[in-house]
């Protein structure tokens, strides 16, 4: 129970800020929403109006996803309004992302898996948190052996 306890604790610092924010609406359900039902401020309703017709970018809605959708170079250029509000929400995603992915493994690792898990297997902890593979094969090539006594 401690452990799950502090775990609380840990997500509940690592992700207060997050916590906070208020995304609006339209930002998360860009083609759910009628404008009359949103709190889009009145410089941006021409371009949101645009860009729920646009077919292009209800396709790319809906094959990429949100976060995708709102980083996409094409739709910067066409909606620069809309995308320079929603960039600090789109910065702040990928912040939780790694941390769950950090707080995920370590958890494997701290509970009774622990004991099925072999060091070969479960690998560094830093390497789960990014998409980059290590070359073994020239790691082990570059290291020299000790000599025997």
């Amino acid at each position: 129970m401690t452990h799950l306890e502090n775990l609380i604790e840990d997500f509940e610092v690592c992700f207060e800020d997050l916590e906070k924010m208020k995304l609006p609406e339209w930002i998360l359900t860009p083609f759910g929403v009628e404008i009359r039902n949103t709190d889009i401020a009145s410089h941006l309703e021409e371009e949101f109006t645009d860009m729920t017709v646009d077919l292009e970018a209800i396709a790319l809605f809906r094959r990429k996803g949100l976060r995708e959708f709102w980083i996409n170079e094409n739709n910067v250029a066409k909606y620069p309004q809309l995308s320079a509000v929603v960039e600090p929400f789109s910065l702040a995603l990928p912040s939780s992302y790694i941390f769950e992915a950090g707080f995920s493994h370590a958890n494997a690792v701290l509970t009774k898996q622990r004991s099925r898990l072999s060091l070969e297997e479960r690998g560094d902890l830093r390497l789960k948190l990014t998409n980059l593979q290590p070359n073994i094969s020239i790691l082990v090539e570059s290291h020299q052996a000790h000599p025997s006594h």
